[in-house]
Protein backbone atom coordinates (compact mmCIF):
# COMPACT_ATOMS: atom_id res chain seq x y z
CA UNK A 1 0.00 0.00 0.00
CA UNK A 2 1.39 3.45 -0.88
CA UNK A 3 1.72 5.85 1.71
CA UNK A 4 -0.48 8.90 1.39
CA UNK A 5 0.03 12.84 1.56
CA UNK A 6 -1.39 14.23 3.74
CA UNK A 7 -8.13 22.64 34.62
CA UNK A 8 -4.41 22.62 34.71
CA UNK A 9 -2.57 19.94 33.59
CA UNK A 10 -0.06 20.71 36.54
CA UNK A 11 -2.99 19.91 38.71
CA UNK A 12 -5.44 17.47 37.58
CA UNK A 13 -5.37 15.39 33.99
CA UNK A 14 -5.78 17.11 30.50
CA UNK A 15 -8.67 15.60 29.58
CA UNK A 16 -10.48 17.53 33.04
CA UNK A 17 -9.54 20.53 30.86
CA UNK A 18 -10.05 19.63 27.48
CA UNK A 19 -12.05 16.19 27.61
CA UNK A 20 -11.06 13.43 24.94
CA UNK A 21 -13.48 12.93 22.67
CA UNK A 22 -16.27 10.38 22.58
CA UNK A 23 -14.86 8.81 19.37
CA UNK A 24 -11.35 8.27 20.96
CA UNK A 25 -13.35 6.87 24.62
CA UNK A 26 -15.06 4.69 22.03
CA UNK A 27 -11.97 3.55 20.40
CA UNK A 28 -10.73 2.09 23.71
CA UNK A 29 -14.06 0.57 24.69
CA UNK A 30 -14.78 -1.36 21.14
CA UNK A 31 -11.10 -3.13 20.94
CA UNK A 32 -11.25 -6.47 20.86
CA UNK A 33 -15.14 -6.87 20.19
CA UNK A 34 -16.00 -9.77 17.57
CA UNK A 35 -19.55 -8.01 17.35
CA UNK A 36 -21.05 -4.95 15.14
CA UNK A 37 -21.44 -1.58 16.67
CA UNK A 38 -23.83 0.89 14.93
CA UNK A 39 -21.12 3.46 15.38
CA UNK A 40 -18.83 2.13 13.92
CA UNK A 41 -18.80 3.99 10.58
CA UNK A 42 -19.15 7.34 12.39
CA UNK A 43 -16.34 6.61 14.06
CA UNK A 44 -14.41 5.84 11.57
CA UNK A 45 -14.92 8.71 9.51
CA UNK A 46 -14.68 10.99 12.76
CA UNK A 47 -10.61 9.59 13.19
CA UNK A 48 -10.46 10.37 9.04
CA UNK A 49 -11.51 13.59 9.09
CA UNK A 50 -9.87 14.84 12.90
CA UNK A 51 -6.36 13.26 11.09
CA UNK A 52 -7.07 15.85 8.80
CA UNK A 53 -7.92 18.59 10.78
CA UNK A 54 -4.92 21.74 10.61
CA UNK A 55 -4.86 22.09 14.05
CA UNK A 56 -3.70 18.65 14.57
CA UNK A 57 -0.68 19.15 11.87
CA UNK A 58 3.03 19.78 11.95
CA UNK A 59 4.80 21.95 9.60
CA UNK A 60 6.60 20.02 7.63
CA UNK A 61 8.95 22.97 7.27
CA UNK A 62 9.52 23.83 10.58
CA UNK A 63 13.13 22.85 10.93
CA UNK A 64 14.07 25.44 8.25
CA UNK A 65 11.17 28.00 9.30
CA UNK A 66 10.42 28.37 13.03
CA UNK A 67 13.63 26.77 13.85
CA UNK A 68 15.88 28.57 11.45
CA UNK A 69 17.80 25.64 10.69
CA UNK A 70 19.68 25.39 13.89
CA UNK A 71 17.78 21.92 14.63
CA UNK A 72 18.22 18.87 12.09
CA UNK A 73 16.13 15.57 11.48
CA UNK A 74 19.46 13.07 12.91
CA UNK A 75 19.10 15.68 15.94
CA UNK A 76 15.36 14.91 16.37
CA UNK A 77 15.71 11.41 15.36
CA UNK A 78 18.37 10.96 18.43
CA UNK A 79 15.35 13.31 20.49
CA UNK A 80 13.06 10.56 19.92
CA UNK A 81 15.58 7.93 21.40
CA UNK A 82 15.85 9.89 24.23
CA UNK A 83 12.49 10.19 25.08
CA UNK A 84 12.02 6.29 24.48
CA UNK A 85 14.45 5.65 26.74
CA UNK A 86 12.69 8.38 29.31
CA UNK A 87 9.45 6.48 29.02
CA UNK A 88 10.59 3.08 29.36
CA UNK A 89 12.38 4.58 32.96
CA UNK A 90 9.46 5.81 34.02
CA UNK A 91 8.22 2.56 33.28
CA UNK A 92 4.20 1.71 33.25
CA UNK A 93 3.02 4.13 30.79
CA UNK A 94 0.02 3.23 28.42
CA UNK A 95 1.22 1.74 24.76
CA UNK A 96 0.37 4.88 23.30
CA UNK A 97 2.47 7.14 24.61
CA UNK A 98 5.70 7.25 22.83
CA UNK A 99 3.61 7.96 19.40
CA UNK A 100 1.25 10.49 20.48
CA UNK A 101 3.98 12.38 22.48
CA UNK A 102 6.47 12.54 19.36
CA UNK A 103 3.16 13.81 17.20
CA UNK A 104 3.11 16.60 20.38
CA UNK A 105 6.72 17.24 20.08
CA UNK A 106 6.52 18.26 16.09
CA UNK A 107 3.54 20.31 16.49
CA UNK A 108 4.94 22.49 19.64
CA UNK A 109 8.41 22.68 17.30
CA UNK A 110 6.06 24.01 15.08
CA UNK A 111 5.08 27.30 16.66
CA UNK A 112 7.75 27.44 19.53
CA UNK A 113 11.74 27.90 18.67
CA UNK A 114 13.49 26.02 21.02
CA UNK A 115 17.30 26.23 21.53
CA UNK A 116 19.10 23.60 19.83
CA UNK A 117 20.98 22.44 22.90
CA UNK A 118 20.06 18.84 25.41
CA UNK A 119 19.00 20.72 28.10
CA UNK A 120 16.06 22.51 26.33
CA UNK A 121 14.94 20.47 23.55
CA UNK A 122 14.73 17.32 26.34
CA UNK A 123 12.89 19.49 28.90
CA UNK A 124 10.56 20.06 26.06
CA UNK A 125 10.56 16.42 25.04
CA UNK A 126 9.69 15.30 28.65
CA UNK A 127 6.70 17.52 29.00
CA UNK A 128 5.49 15.79 25.70
CA UNK A 129 6.12 12.24 27.21
CA UNK A 130 4.42 13.81 30.77
CA UNK A 131 1.50 14.86 28.67
CA UNK A 132 1.10 11.79 25.80
CA UNK A 133 0.73 9.52 29.16
CA UNK A 134 -1.94 11.72 30.25
CA UNK A 135 -3.74 11.50 27.53
CA UNK A 136 -3.51 8.10 26.55
CA UNK A 137 -4.43 6.74 30.09
CA UNK A 138 -6.70 9.66 30.93
CA UNK A 139 -8.18 8.17 34.06
CA UNK A 140 -4.79 8.76 36.04
CA UNK A 141 -3.41 11.42 37.96
CA UNK A 142 0.04 10.24 38.46
CA UNK A 143 2.88 12.27 38.29
CA UNK A 144 6.46 11.71 37.37
CA UNK A 145 9.18 10.11 38.72
CA UNK A 146 11.50 12.58 40.73
CA UNK A 147 14.14 10.46 40.69
CA UNK A 148 13.94 9.93 36.68
CA UNK A 149 13.21 13.39 35.87
CA UNK A 150 16.55 14.14 38.09
CA UNK A 151 18.54 11.04 36.33
CA UNK A 152 17.45 12.21 32.68
CA UNK A 153 16.91 15.78 33.05
CA UNK A 154 18.93 17.35 35.85
CA UNK A 155 16.07 18.83 37.04
CA UNK A 156 12.88 18.56 39.36
CA UNK A 157 8.96 17.08 38.65
CA UNK A 158 7.96 21.03 39.22
CA UNK A 159 10.17 22.25 36.11
CA UNK A 160 8.48 19.78 33.84
CA UNK A 161 5.03 20.12 35.01
CA UNK A 162 5.80 23.88 34.48
CA UNK A 163 7.06 23.44 30.81
CA UNK A 164 3.52 20.82 30.51
CA UNK A 165 1.13 23.79 30.82
CA UNK A 166 3.25 25.58 28.06
CA UNK A 167 3.19 23.06 26.00
CA UNK A 168 -0.38 22.75 26.30
CA UNK A 169 -1.04 26.12 25.36
CA UNK A 170 1.39 25.86 22.57
CA UNK A 171 -1.18 22.90 21.38
CA UNK A 172 -4.23 25.40 21.09
CA UNK A 173 -5.91 22.69 24.23
CA UNK A 174 -6.30 20.51 21.29
CA UNK A 175 -4.57 17.23 22.19
CA UNK A 176 -6.92 14.30 21.00
CA UNK A 177 -5.74 13.75 17.39
CA UNK A 178 -5.72 10.23 16.26
CA UNK A 179 -2.05 8.77 16.09
CA UNK A 180 -0.81 6.42 13.92
CA UNK A 181 -1.08 4.10 17.37
CA UNK A 182 -4.66 5.10 17.65
CA UNK A 183 -5.24 3.81 13.62
CA UNK A 184 -3.62 0.76 13.95
CA UNK A 185 -5.82 0.05 17.41
CA UNK A 186 -9.30 0.89 15.00
CA UNK A 187 -7.82 -1.32 12.03
CA UNK A 188 -7.57 -4.17 14.22
CA UNK A 189 -10.53 -3.35 16.87
CA UNK A 190 -12.08 -6.98 15.36
CA UNK A 191 -9.04 -9.33 15.56
CA UNK A 192 -9.94 -12.42 17.47
CA UNK A 193 -6.87 -14.94 16.75
CA UNK A 194 -3.56 -15.28 17.91
CA UNK A 195 -1.85 -14.62 14.60
CA UNK A 196 -4.02 -11.49 14.64
CA UNK A 197 -2.51 -9.86 17.42
CA UNK A 198 0.55 -11.14 16.59
CA UNK A 199 0.09 -8.54 13.37
CA UNK A 200 -1.11 -6.53 15.78
CA UNK A 201 1.96 -6.27 18.09
CA UNK A 202 4.42 -6.16 15.00
CA UNK A 203 2.52 -2.94 13.16
CA UNK A 204 2.92 -0.91 16.50
CA UNK A 205 6.54 -2.10 16.88
CA UNK A 206 6.73 -0.33 12.66
CA UNK A 207 4.65 2.29 13.30
CA UNK A 208 7.38 3.67 16.55
CA UNK A 209 10.60 2.79 14.28
CA UNK A 210 8.89 5.18 12.16
CA UNK A 211 9.36 7.98 14.51
CA UNK A 212 12.71 8.86 14.53
CA UNK A 213 12.39 9.73 10.62
CA UNK A 214 11.64 13.41 9.72
CA UNK A 215 10.12 12.56 6.63
CA UNK A 216 6.57 11.79 7.25
CA UNK A 217 6.03 14.62 9.26
CA UNK A 218 3.29 16.62 7.93
CA UNK A 219 3.05 14.70 5.15
CA UNK A 220 1.76 11.28 5.75
CA UNK A 221 -1.15 10.80 7.41
CA UNK A 222 -1.24 8.55 10.27
CA UNK A 223 -3.92 6.03 8.96
CA UNK A 224 -1.67 6.23 5.96
CA UNK A 225 1.38 4.92 8.23
CA UNK A 226 -0.83 2.62 10.22
CA UNK A 227 -2.38 0.89 7.21
CA UNK A 228 1.46 0.36 5.99
CA UNK A 229 2.56 -0.77 9.29
CA UNK A 230 -0.07 -3.33 8.98
CA UNK A 231 -0.02 -4.42 5.38
CA UNK A 232 4.04 -5.31 6.30
CA UNK A 233 2.85 -7.07 9.25
CA UNK A 234 1.07 -9.22 7.59
CA UNK A 235 3.60 -9.75 4.77
CA UNK A 236 6.43 -10.43 7.56
CA UNK A 237 4.16 -12.91 9.25
CA UNK A 238 2.11 -14.56 6.14
CA UNK A 239 -1.42 -14.05 8.12
CA UNK A 240 -4.15 -14.15 6.02
CA UNK A 241 -7.00 -11.45 7.46
CA UNK A 242 -10.69 -12.82 7.17
CA UNK A 243 -12.86 -10.15 5.44
CA UNK A 244 -14.21 -8.10 7.82
CA UNK A 245 -10.36 -6.72 8.67
CA UNK A 246 -9.02 -7.41 5.90
CA UNK A 247 -12.11 -4.43 4.32
CA UNK A 248 -10.92 -2.32 8.01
Amino acid sequence: MLLQPMNDPRQAVVPAVHPVSWVMGARRENLGLKCADPYEPNVGADLRAKERDPMEHPDADYMSKMQQGHLSPSMRAELVLWMDAFARHLGGLPEGTLCRAVAYLDRVLSVRPVPAHDEALQLVAAAAVSLGAKHEQFASGRRLNAEVVQAFLGTTVHVVEEMEWELFMDLGCAMDGPTAYTFVEHFTRFFGREDEFLVRSLALRLVNLTLGFFGFVGRILPSAVAASALFLARQILGVQLRHREAAS
